[in-house]
């Protein structure tokens, strides 16, 4: 018996780990899956769901979104839709798949790559609603997001509600790059006048795309997720998307090494290598790293009888995909002259690929890389400033509080629960704006990205930096969902979230707070606070001091408290290690005690004191997700005597610029419930006029709710919840 102790203790041990390993739930991003079971659940209550998905349909735990669906009693899984590569994303790029009738679950799995690319009036006629959970790699020509399209269409033809869940952008939500598509060169590998690098995640995608279709969408958002943020960062398992995309390097490659059809320049290795006949290695190498493109290196390598380069990416977060796809081609075209296909009654999958004949012609013409970069230019910018309208995501990490839900590119912004951004700027839940003309739906429920409240900064809220978030509208016929006062964070054991207040009474308090401040509007907030005799804290940025003393010797004169907000609000800064964040706070502050002969007793985090985008930026050598950089900071702060303060109501004013006064009082009128202590997030910036036109309307909605008005003090007693 002896014998086998060894063995059961092994046994034992192997059913302690979590399976699947690196999906142990140790990810700073929780996907739109997690989210929907998480938070919006009522979204698919009772209903008959019909799955658009593949083998990357798995939570941040690595359950799959089929299994999460079969094992919900409330909800039928009535059938399965598989993009190209089918549902195990096993079948080779550019094969016909089958439909077939699943031996284990019984249900259809309708194939969108085989007979039809679209769903039929017969594949939806068994369903109530469409669910979307796909991973896309930020290519416009990668099939997925054409699916997508597709499915969008049919679910408006067809009266069905479709619901898309939340994934990263691999590649990252900043570069946006390459020829867009012109509509004559619409095709399945380019289903709308996209760049080749969008930039945006899929569901961004699909409030794009919902610009033309008018579908009844909802996107249920990421949580923790920022734009800057490529999948390295997101602490999520990257399942191999497709038989030649089985790992990030090979995502990363893709566009660089994949825009040859039909010319003779191929890729190989997965999209590690680039060349051709005629190419010789070592010319062809010293063109492209003589073009000083950032974040790789190019190695001279032949392949049989080809001259090429294999891509060594140095640093992924500099890399362009996309402009070095450009810039390979050209070069390679200046070393071989390969015959550049042309299209004409048909169109060639080259000009299909580029989404327009014209990068044929450049390279014809002998223009560089550069001169062809310039050519689209204009074009670029054009759709950077539409893309700018269905964005989500933002510089600080982005907290669900609704589903979005948009028609006909409108995304209408209900009032959203509290949230702060991550960092650097704030949350974008993006609505989609008035390009388009609005769609007789009711849009969903807005959600509010900020950070929750005076407890947990909901990270993508709204943040301080004062980025655009994105708005989310409501869903027409779904339930709506009941705006839950947000909980502050509970307070580490070591640290206490300074209170606002120090009532001791059952009277309701409000504190109005100001982040990111002074800016160009500090004066008129002063004006209206003056008039409606309301105090207030001002949480300030460094760096904005400097010109703006007065600004703030005038809030100190008049009653109103100046804390302080870093001097940076950078988070790869501030983040990165215990003596950055203190060197950081403590220059702002002294800026603060210079200009006001009276040094801040109180401090906010950039994102608040849960937020998890510092686990992004903390020193990997000093750092991990058991030991956070955060909670060294507050163990820290809690030993130097710090007081900090959180939020539990934003206005949502960190999500986009472009929301409006009436948007910001729904938000707060629709936390407010009752709570006997409330601290309201908004924003001091240049972009944020449109707090200032509504806080008038706020001061008299919250004195009409029997709150009275308040400045946080650090002597005072500390919230641990909002009640």
């Amino acid at each position: 018996m002896k014998r086998f102790i060894p063995f059961l203790i092994l046994v034992l041990i192997l059913t302690l780990i979590p399976p699947g390993g690196s999906f142990a739930n140790t990810s700073a991003v929780l996907l739109g899956s997690d989210v929907l079971f998480d938070q919006f659940h009522h979204v698919i209550k009772g209903k008959k769901v019909g799955l658009v998905t593949n083998q990357t349909g798995v939570s941040s735990q690595g359950i799959s979104t089929i299994d999460l669906l079969r094992r919900d009693k409330s909800v039928t899984l009535a059938a399965l839709y598989t993009p190209e590569h089918g549902l195990d994303g096993k079948t080779p790029a550019g094969k016909y798949v089958a439909s077939y009738q699943h031996p284990v679950y019984g249900i259809p799995v309708y194939s969108l790559y085989g007979s039809t690319r679209k769903p039929t009036k017969q594949m939806l006629a068994g369903i109530d609603l469409l669910l979307v959970d796909l991973q896309d790699i930020g290519a416009r020509t990668y099939t997925y997001i054409s699916t997508l399209q597709y499915c969008m269409t049919a679910a408006k033809e067809q009266g069905k509600p479709i619901i898309v869940l939340d994934r990263p952008n691999p590649v990252g939500g900043t570069i946006v790059e390459g020829p867009v598509l012109e509509s004559a060169y619409r095709s399945f590998v380019g289903v709308d006048t996209l760049p080749m690098a969008h930039g945006m995640t899929i569901g961004e995608l699909a409030q794009f795309f919902n610009r033309n279709i008018d579908a009844n969408l909802t996107v249920i958002p990421m949580k923790g997720y920022t734009r800057q943020m490529l999948f390295q960062d997101t602490g999520l398992h990257w399942i191999p998307s497709s038989p030649r995309i089985p790992d990030l390097a090979a995502v990363f490659g893709y566009m660089a090494t994949g825009l040859g059809e039909g010319t003779g320049i191929v890729q190989a290795d997965n999209f590690r290598w680039i060349g051709g006949e005629g190419i010789d290695s070592g010319k062809y190498a010293d063109l492209l790293n003589g073009a000083l493109l950032p974040g790789v290196v190019f190695l001279p390598e032949k392949k049989d009888s080809k001259g090429g380069v294999r891509l060594q990416i140095t640093n992924p977060h500099l890399f362009n995909p996309a402009k070095t796809g450009i810039y390979a081609l050209t070069y390679a075209h200046q070393l071989n002259h390969f015959k550049v296909p042309k299209s004409g009654k048909t169109k060639v999958m080259f000009d299909l690929v580029m989404g327009t004949n014209k990068i044929g012609q450049y390279l014809e013409q002998g223009l560089s890389p550069k001169q062809i970069e310039e050519k689209y230019a204009k074009d670029l910018e054009a759709f950077r400033k539409l893309r700018s309208n269905y964005l989500i995501y933002n510089d600080q990490p982005y907290v669900p509080v609704q589903p979005i839900q948009s028609k006909k590119g409108i995304s209408q912004a209900k009032p959203a629960a509290p949230g702060k951004p991550g960092p650097a700027s704030s949350q974008s839940q993006t609505k989609p704006t008035a390009q388009t003309k609005p769609a007789a739906q009711t849009p969903l429920p807005n959600q509010s990205n900020n950070s929750t409240a005076t407890a947990t900064p909901t990270p993508g809220s709204g943040g301080s930096a004062g980025l655009p978030e994105s708005k989310q509208p409501s869903v027409a016929g779904q339930p709506k969902p009941v705006a839950k006062p947000a909980v502050p964070s509970v307070p580490s054991a070591d640290q206490t979230p300074a209170k606002p207040g120090g009532s001791q009474t059952q009277e309701k308090v409000a504190y109005l707070t100001f982040d990111d401040g002074p800016s160009p509007i500090t004066t008129e907030v002063l004006d209206i606070l003056k008039a409606h005799d309301v105090k207030a804290t001002f949480f300030v940025v460094g760096k904005s001091v400097p010109g703006h003393e007065a600004i703030l010797k005038r809030a100190i004169a008049e009653g109103h408290v100046v804390g302080g907000h870093t001097y940076s609000h950078n988070y790869r800064t501030i983040y990165k290690d215990l003596s950055s964040f203190f060197a950081d706070l403590e220059k702002g502050n002294q800026l603060i005690e210079k200009a006001t002969g009276i040094k801040p007793t109180v401090f906010r985090y950039p994102g608040g004191s849960t937020n998890t985008v510092s686990k992004t930026y903390q020193n990997a050598a000093l750092y991990n997700n058991q030991h956070t950089v955060m909670s060294a900071i507050k163990t820290e702060a809690a030993k130097r005597g710090y007081t900090f303060i959180d939020w539990n109501i934003t206005n949502g004013d960190a999500r986009s610029s472009k929301y409006t006064p009436e948007t910001a009082l729904a938000n707060i009128k629709a936390q407010v419930r009752n709570q006997k202590e409330i601290v309201v997030l908004m924003h001091d910036a240049a972009t944020k006029s449109a707090t200032a036109k509504s806080l008038p309307a706020v001061i008299q909605f919250l004195k009409e709710h029997g709150y009275r008005f308040e400045t946080i003090h650090a002597e005072k007693s500390t919230v641990a919840t909002v009640k």
